[in-house]
């Protein structure tokens, strides 16, 4: 990695080779005013990101500078002796201006984790008043993706970051997880209903969480996401079953609920897909997908709610051409397409037309995702005609 000026503008190598050329005097004011993060002792060839930039850590490497205020996500990837990567680790932090952020690199775990020294704000103050001798080694910011990074994450505030990112700070792509007693696994309880051997196979069938161990995440090491209510209640009964089943009304008002505002859903969702797309976090595309499930079914919420409901298509927007290539091909068995394709019908029907069909165009030009016949009624949904027999 290499940081050049030259003839007054500054260029960023990436890991595709290319290039950021920038206007000196916009570069002077983001310098000024941009974030700086300072790392020390990653080893040579490590893989460092900073939100959608990726690039290969050389010799006079030692952070990124110029770095525009708002939430960024910063990991890394050490290198094994023939090339193979390790699962990315890094964290996620609110810049404010002019912050300066350090971090040193953890050798025996090979992640970046927090200065351990007796006095930070000094060593902080240190590169603040050397910031001019040190920007050689910074590399500056790739702002030819700054647009991108702020329509996946501009909704994100800081308290959003705070009550979300794990107690430890660091976000894995796996959470660690510990054995534990079987009532403490994250499923629940052991099972109160007896069944006979005869049906213990059919159990293990329908219940796959019977086969896995007994494991739970340890303590601080997992996103802390608000939790998504299940589209049927547990304890529902009979009789409202199919009601929450076609319309899950009364499960969307209940996580917005625990929220102080809407808006805070929409940080969340933000939140939470940045942490898979940069941090290829499992649990995180999990909870994407259960909130996306659970709000694509139900058009009671979008005529309650239509501002949040406007607001979400608009991030849907955004964060679907993103998507893992296995979930970019349309079908029935694409279960975000098909969870996608209802919440377009719900839109329409609650009367947010216009943000169904802005999401529809888009879906069609980045992902060639087509939705024929979406509003015809659902041949489930018509009428059985029985012919009788003539008298």
């Amino acid at each position: 990695f290499r940081v050049i000026i030259a003839s007054e503008q500054y260029f960023t190598m990436n890991k595709d080779n290319s290039s950021m050329k920038m206007d000196p005097q916009l570069a002077l004011r983001l310098l000024a005013d941009g974030g700086v993060l300072v790392i020390a002792g990653v080893p040579e060839g490590t893989e460092f990101g900073i939100d959608l930039c990726a690039y290969t850590i050389g010799p006079d490497f030692r952070g990124v500078k110029m770095i525009p205020p708002g939430v960024h996500y910063v990991w890394c990837s050490s290198r094994g002796p023939y090339g193979d990567a390790a699962p990315r680790v890094g964290f996620v932090h609110f810049f404010h201006p002019n912050e300066i952020v350090v971090r040193e690199w953890d050798h025996e775990l090979e992640e970046l984790r927090p200065r351990r020294i007796a006095e930070p704000e000094v060593e902080r103050d240190r590169i603040r008043k050397n910031l001019a001798q040190l920007e050689r080694v910074l590399a500056p910011y790739d702002y030819r993706y700054v647009v991108q990074w702020k329509e996946l994450t501009g909704s994100v505030t800081e308290s959003c970051v705070d009550r979300c990112r794990p107690t430890e700070g660091t976000i894995r792509t796996n959470i660690e997880l510990q054995s534990c007693p079987d009532a403490d696994r994250p499923r629940g309880g052991a099972a109160t209903v007896s069944i006979s051997r005869r049906n213990a196979a059919a159990r293990i069938l329908l219940d796959e969480s019977e086969l896995l161990p007994d494991l739970k995440p340890v303590e601080g090491t997992a996103p802390r996401f608000t939790t998504v209510p299940l589209r049927v209640p547990q304890d529902a009964l009979p009789a409202d079953v199919s009601r929450h089943a076609l319309d899950c009304i009364d499960a969307v008002d209940k996580l917005l609920e625990g929220f102080e505002t809407a808006d805070g859903l929409i940080e969340e969702l933000q939140l939470a897909y940045a942490f898979f797309l940069v941090g290829y976090s499992v649990e995180s595309l999990a909870h994407w997908r259960k909130l996306l499930g659970l709000l694509a079914h139900s058009q009671t919420a979008v005529t309650k709610h239509k501002l949040t409901y406007m607001k979400y298509s608009e991030v849907l927007a955004h964060q679907l051409p993103h998507l893992p290539e296995e979930l970019m091909v349309p079908g029935p068995h694409n279960t975000v397409y098909k969870d996608v394709r209802e919440l377009l019908v719900n839109l329409h029907a609650g009367g947010l037309s216009v943000s169904a069909e802005r999401l529809t165009k888009r879906l069609e030009k980045k992902l060639g995702w087509e939705f024929e016949g979406l509003l015809d009624e659902d041949p489930e949904d018509q009428p059985v005609v029985i012919e009788l027999p003539e008298a």
